[in-house]
Order: C-alpha cells, then sequence, then structure tokens
C-alpha cells in the first residue's frame, strides 16, 4: 500500500501549483465579473459623460436663442413705445401750432421754422396754458447723434435769433430727424389772408407770413438691427394769432 501511496502523493504534489493558478485564474474572472456587473466600466463612464455633455450643449444653445429672441422683441417693443411717445408729441404741439407774427431779415415772417433736421414754431399745445415756443434740433453728442427738445418763452422779439432755453431734454434714443413741409396752395389760402410780398408757389418760407399746410416728421431710432425709419404728418392750423 506504501509503495502504491507514494507515488500518488508525488503525482499529486505536482499538481498542485497548476491548480492552484487555475484557481486564482477563476478567482479573477469572478471578481472581474462581479465589478462590472455592480458598478460602471471606464469605457461607460466616459460614454455617460459625454452623452451629458452633448445634452449641456443642446440645452444651453436653445435657451441662449431664446435669450436673443426675448431681447431682440423686447429691444423692438421698446423702439415703438419711444418713437410713438416722441412723436404723438410732436403732433400734438404741432396741431396746435400758432399763426405769430414775426421778424426776419428786417422782413414781416411767420414763427414758424422748419430745416432739414430741425424744426421750430410756437404752439398753445398745454390746455389753458400760455403760448411757448418749442424746437426739436438733431445735434451730435458724445455718443453720435441725438435729438434735442427746446423750451423758450413766448413772446419774444426775435423768434429767428439764439436765445437761451428755460427747459432742456436730450433724447439719445433718436439717432435721426427729418421735417419736410408742405406750402399752402395760392387758391387754398383764405380771402383776404393772401399777405402783401408773399412767395411766388413753391417752397415754403417764413416769409409766406403763414403757416404751412403741413408737416412731415420722421425720426429714427437706434436699435440692435437696421434702423427703422416712424413717421408722423400733420396738417396745420390756419388761425392768426392777434
Amino acid at each position: 500500500m506504501t509503495i502504491g501511496t507514494v507515488p500518488l502523493l508525488g503525482q499529486r504534489a505536482q499538481q498542485g501549483p497548476d491548480a492552484r493558478r487555475a484557481t486564482i485564474r477563476r478567482l479573477r474572472r469572478t471578481s472581474s465579473f462581479q465589478l462590472s456587473a455592480s458598478g460602471l466600466t471606464l469605457i461607460e463612464l466616459i460614454l455617460t459623460l459625454s452623452i451629458l455633455a452633448l445634452a449641456g450643449v443642446l440645452v444651453s444653445g436653445a435657451l441662449a436663442t431664446s435669450l436673443r429672441a426675448w431681447q431682440s422683441g423686447f429691444s423692438r417693443g421698446r423702439e415703438e413705445l419711444v418713437a410713438r411717445i416722441v412723436l404723438e408729441r410732436i403732433a400734438a404741439q404741432l396741431r396746435a401750432a400758432v399763426n405769430s407774427p414775426a421778424r426776419l431779415t428786417q422782413q414781416d415772417a411767420v414763427a414758424f421754422e422748419a430745416k432739414e433736421h430741425a424744426l421750430r414754431f410756437v404752439t398753445c399745445a398745454a390746455a389753458g396754458a400760455p403760448p411757448v415756443q418749442v424746437s426739436y434740433a438733431l445735434e451730435d453728442g458724445p455718443d453720435g447723434a441725438r435729438l434735442v427738445y427746446r423750451e423758450y418763452p413766448w413772446p419774444d422779439k426775435d423768434f429767428f435769433g439764439e436765445h437761451r432755453p428755460r427747459r432742456e431734454e436730450a433724447i439719445p434714443a433718436v439717432v435721426d430727424f427729418a421735417v419736410s413741409v408742405v406750402r399752402m396752395p395760392d387758391n387754398e389760402t383764405p380771402e383776404g389772408d393772401q399777405p402783401q410780398g408773399t412767395q411766388p408757389q413753391g417752397e415754403w418760407s417764413p416769409l409766406d407770413q403763414m403757416l404751412p399746410k403741413s408737416v412731415a416728421v420722421e425720426i429714427s431710432l437706434q436699435g440692435d438691427g437696421e434702423p427703422k425709419v416712424h413717421r408722423v404728418s400733420v396738417t396745420l392750423p390756419t388761425q392768426v394769432m392777434p
């Protein structure tokens, strides 16, 4: 029995290291399987982070687009509001314009002056208030062109001269201001109101001694895109201030 047993023990001893290595390999495969089953591998983690990053980029892009659209709409709404306020005030003052006499180059004239980028006249826009001389002019400022509104006391001996305003207000949102007038046709002048020595039919002049038939005002406001032109046209009254 001993002689038969020794070779078997020697054979088992020789196979021991191989069995141990096989056992270790099995344990490693088992532990690796358990780790992948209970958590994420490095590749899976990288893929997950990449997907999250892509989703974040898409969401932030959509939010940025929505924000730009909201800002653009807000800017357009603000522009429309400013244009409406400015033009409504000018229109109200023109509708209450006064045909008041004045002197220009030692000649009789009407107290109304319209230039390409400036407008000055006498108005009774405020109910119950005395007439006041107002002016609108496009002037250069620190940040570019701007519309400046001024008020002067009236009556004034020199309407067309330089005066010190009692009120001044800058409107920087308005970057362009244009004025055009239409002369009252001779055949529409009330009988007996045609002054002596008036200008021939053509462009209006203060020397006509009467207000123009109508005035058109155009303004452009500073915005994000191309400036949009806003316009108002007003027919002036014909009564003469005593």
